[in-house]
């Protein structure tokens, strides 16, 4: 690291993958717990001499070679760090101060120090070790096997939607008549998708078989917390922020739990019918494009085939007056970075590459970059003052800004544009709200007889923060409360 990018770092604030520690005479515990939390999440940079505001103190001169020594002896420890990290300490001299750079990789394996698991949420780190959803999480996050590609247990073909792969062919016949999938019969097309795996003389299905072509009861059986959200406002999405209570506001919506290829099929449905009606003519004058269709395509397939379904939560569409809204819970990956990002940072890895396959067959995502410049291509002949915003995390954020919004109260009549901060402070608030639900769910499995003052207590957050939490996690069909409100018991609906 150069002198130039430690002085930035230090202007920017800390975040996700920056933490300022003062350390002036020596290295404190929460040096490695931040060391660890960072592995486990996705990297990032820990600054020694640095005071929480970002001002650069420096470390003690006469303790710098001791601070060092120190950092890497507990970093190559297998006693403290299991896996042991490879850690370097930069020292960076600012003027007459000395300080400490220490660049975090994302580590490819769950790291524990000292015995804790830690993992980071915006600028804290967390011990999330008695939490068994977080960890739970943190150890998927970090599995090596993509979950589209591990084995179904107990599913069979007839677990398969015919169907489904019946309207695929129609659609190839109508579009390719040359393709070989027209012909093939049900378990050739799941064989030559690689759909199938040989196992011990029998063939077994991938959790990508059952995603893309799975019976509505197979996918209640195998993966019952899996549900994409449709929902139409009538109302700016800024109008929308400012209303006291959004839990239930809606204008049309639609819960989905079938296949993906049905789903897309409904969601672009969905799309039709909320999204305002605009085309465009090729330059030739002749052709005739949806708009709509000629955007929301590639959005719409990439909220499909990238979205990690290990995680349990939803994929959302939100369309709004002004704007539409793709999230999906993903998988933090060391070739994107965490964050705010542009269209164009976007990058090659294929997060669910047999389900990118089939939809790719189908002609619904283009090839790695082709859908980002159809959707640069159109946008501006749907509405000339687009906007896009785009925030990576634990969940993806798309956003699309296709008319022109005003505020409202005080500020009526002034445009008003989404911008991707808008979606940063969304993605930040539902990381928060993940975590806090994850950790609400341990606490049940520890004490279902737990109360709501006493899981406030335990959080550090207000009763009614808890109550919105539980009365969610009763819609999603996870938990119930049974009996009287102070002599109850919660209960799973779903495992």
């Amino acid at each position: 690291m150069t002198r130039d990018q430690f002085v930035k770092l230090c202007q920017e604030g800390e975040s996700t993958t920056v933490e300022y520690k003062s350390c002036e005479s020596s290295v404190s515990h929460s040096v490695y717990e931040s060391i660890c939390s960072m592995l486990n999440h996705n990297g990032g940079w820990i600054l020694l001499g640095v005071k929480d505001d970002g001002t650069p103190t420096g470390v003690d001169q006469e303790k710098l070679d001791a601070i060092v020594k120190s950092i890497l002896d507990a970093t190559n420890n297998p006693e403290l760090f299991y896996p042991t990290p490879y850690i370097y300490p930069e020292i960076i001299s600012l003027e007459e101060k000395n300080c400490i750079a220490l660049q975090i990789p994302c580590g490819l394996y769950v790291y524990r120090y000292n015995n804790r698991f830690w993992d980071r949420l915006e600028t804290s780190d967390y011990d999330v070790t008695e939490s068994l959803e977080s960890l739970m999480t943190l150890f998927e996050r970090k599995n090596p096997h993509i979950f589209e590609d591990r084995i179904v247990p107990e599913m069979t073909i007839d677990d398969i939607d015919k169907d489904t792969l019946s309207y695929c062919r129609k659609l190839l016949a109508a579009e390719h008549p040359t393709h070989p999938w027209i012909t093939m019969e049900d378990e050739e097309i799941l064989e030559t998708a690689k759909l199938l795996t040989p196992n011990k003389g029998r063939k077994t299905f991938k959790f990508a078989s059952l995603l893309l072509f799975g019976t509505d009861d197979a996918i209640e059986k195998f993966l019952p917390r899996y549900r994409f959200e449709a929902i139409f406002r009538m109302c700016t999405f800024n109008e929308f922020k400012k209303m006291k209570d959004t839990s239930n506001r809606y204008d049309d919506r639609l819960t989905l739990r079938c296949n993906l290829i049905r789903t897309y099929g409904k969601l672009t449905e969905f799309v039709v019918r909320h999204m305002p009606d605009k085309f465009h003519l090729t330059e030739d004058g002749v052709q005739r494009i949806d708009l709509r269709i000629a955007i929301m395509r590639e959005v719409l397939g990439n909220l499909c085939v990238h979205a990690d379904y290990s995680s349990g939560y939803a994929c959302f569409l939100e369309i709004f007056k002004d704007c539409v809204m793709t999230k999906n819970p993903t998988r933090l990956m060391p070739q994107t970075h965490e964050g705010e990002i542009s269209i164009t940072e976007l990058g090659n890895y294929t997060k669910n590459p047999l389900l990118v396959k089939v939809f790719h067959e189908l002609n619904w995502v283009e090839d790695l970059g082709s859908g980002t410049r159809n959707i640069l291509k159109y946008a501006p002949f749907y509405y000339k003052d687009f906007k896009i915003g785009i925030s990576n995390g634990q969940q993806f954020i798309f956003a699309l800004t296709y008319a022109e919004t005003q505020e409202i109260g005080e500020n009526v009549g002034r445009n008003h544009e989404m911008s991707v901060e808008n979606v940063g402070k969304n993605h930040k608030a539902t990381d928060r709200k993940n975590k806090r639900k994850q950790a609400i769910i341990s606490l049940i499995i520890e004490n279902p007889k737990i109360t709501q003052a006493q899981m406030s207590e335990k959080l550090g957050v207000t009763e009614k923060t808890i109550e919105r939490d539980t009365e969610e996690l009763k819609n999603d069909g996870i938990i119930q409360y049974s009996g009287e409100k102070k002599n109850g018991v919660w209960l799973f609906l779903k495992k």
